[in-house]
């Protein structure tokens, strides 16, 4: 699904980009709260350190430990379930969610931008799966297939927030911690993810 403004995010200096990936991370973890604890898959705590660690590399002036990274992108890559191992549908949404962790850390590491359209992408791709399992959407026959996910409320807000926080970022010269915080005030919701788990 289009988000309006996503490259804007080339424009921005390295430490907006970061956050625009911290905060999908923020947004996605709750589906992997949900899945660890309904499937008895992977630690949770392995993913909130990382996005943790996440954090705060935002908040500190020095450059995050090449170590720490790598160290953070091993223990998540052992916690990631694959989608064949498992028939529910929470299955890809927890995918989305460490593979948004990962391409942050692989991000942290390399300074990619490209990465940011995929982690963008990840939180698009959850809903979209999401609304398409649970209606029992089928593109090969529904001619109005595309439509229905983007009329979705789920898939709207979704693209509203990233939207959003694009166009905070770039109306700020530089981020602050107040930034962040407000940032995740724009996309809090009861403290679910962006499939409301």
């Amino acid at each position: 699904m289009a988000i309006n403004n996503l490259d804007l995010l080339e424009k921005f200096d390295y430490k907006k980009q970061l956050a625009f990936a911290y905060l999908t991370c923020e947004r996605l973890y709750p589906n992997y709260v949900y899945f660890s604890n309904n499937f008895e898959f992977g630690s949770k705590f392995i993913l909130r350190s990382a996005i943790d660690f996440i954090h705060s590399s935002l908040l500190m002036n020095i450059a995050p430990n090449q170590s720490e990274i790598e160290s953070n992108l091993k223990k998540v890559d052992l916690n990631t379930p694959d989608t064949e191992d498992f028939s529910s549908i929470f299955v890809s949404s927890a995918l989305d969610s460490c593979t948004a962790i990962l391409e942050t850390l692989g991000f942290m590491l390399d300074k990619n931008s490209a990465r940011l359209y995929d982690i963008s992408s990840f939180a698009t791709d959850t809903v979209d799966m999401y609304i398409e399992i649970r209606d029992n959407l089928d593109f090969n026959t529904d001619a109005q297939f595309d439509q229905k996910i983007f009329d979705d409320p789920l898939m709207r807000r979704e693209i509203k927030v990233q939207e959003g926080i694009i166009s905070y970022l770039n109306e700020i010269d530089t981020l602050e911690s107040y930034d962040l915080n407000n940032l995740l005030s724009l996309q809090n919701n009861n403290n679910k993810s962006n499939i409301d788990l």
